[in-house]
């Protein structure tokens, strides 16, 4: 049986999933919230109207291509929601020479529920659905990937927020979030039970100190004993079922800060670790 970081953490997880919408979209959701937050930050006080994309460019093209290819935050007032062969899109100022195209990731947060300075998320949408909650004259806000530019102005991969998201002042804790870096290390000796040979005879009292390296793939780089467990069967049984795991994909759903954690660390084993 081979154990998944969702199969683990699904034992652990105190919040339920919304009856519409399954884990694997709110883990698309929460992990593009955290590449907002982790970029551009919960400051839409700072947002640029796309107006002014049109200006940038028509004055340096150059420079309008280094400026906007960084995440940014924007706001715009909606000409029309359309649908083409890549989705959803909201068109801003339509016919005029500031016109924009506003693509929506794949899922967006509604409704919401603000009270004060602060927001709550109640629920996603698939971006389809969510795009349908809106008419022409509504002005919105968005947080995008980057803009490009062609025979229009594009901005890219947005999530959307109506202004009176916009006015809080704090960013809203997201629901549904697993702390996939805090059960990453128990995920990882799941796995390793998988591939361990166990050794003809174990001692008790056992424990080894092993310093692994990943890539940023997740693919186990190298495994090496910091500390002996004083059984040197053990020791090489240990290394050999954390090499046979090969890759952890799981790492690709980190937030940054616990990837560069696991980068490079150290992890105690026992047998009991290790027995299915």
């Amino acid at each position: 049986m081979r154990f998944s970081l969702f199969m683990l953490l699904s034992t652990m997880a105190s919040v339920t999933y919304a009856a519409t919408t399954d884990p694997t979209a709110w883990g698309q959701f929460n992990t593009r919230m955290h590449e907002m937050l982790d970029t551009t930050g919960w400051h839409f006080d700072q947002a640029m109207d796309t107006k002014q994309i049109a200006k940038e460019y028509q004055s340096n093209q150059a420079r309008a291509q280094i400026i906007f290819s960084k995440p940014g935050i924007y706001r715009g007032r909606v000409s029309k929601v359309m649908m083409d062969d890549q989705g959803a899109f909201l068109v801003i100022d339509q016919g005029k020479s500031t016109a924009a195209i506003v693509h929506l990731a794949g899922y967006q947060a509604w409704p919401w529920k603000t009270s004060g300075s602060k927001s709550e998320i109640l629920g996603i949408q698939p971006f389809i659905e969510f795009a349908a909650n809106f008419d022409a004259g509504q002005e919105l806000f968005f947080q995008c990937r980057r803009v490009e530019f062609g025979l229009g102005i594009y901005l890219r991969n947005c999530l959307v927020f109506p202004p009176v998201v916009a006015a809080t002042k704090f960013a809203p804790e997201l629901i549904n979030e697993i702390d996939i870096g805090a059960a990453f290390e128990d995920m990882i000796k799941a796995r390793a039970s998988e591939g361990w040979s166990r050794p003809p005879s174990l001692q008790s009292g056992l424990e080894v100190e092993l310093q692994i390296a990943l890539k940023m793939d997740g693919v186990v780089d190298s495994v090496i004993v910091t500390k002996s467990s004083g059984d040197t069967l053990f020791d090489k049984s240990a290394v050999a079922a954390l090499k046979n795991i090969g890759r952890l994909a799981e790492m690709q759903e980190m937030k940054p800060s616990d990837v560069n954690r696991y980068r490079l660390f150290t992890m105690k084993l026992k047998p009991a670790d290790l027995i299915l």
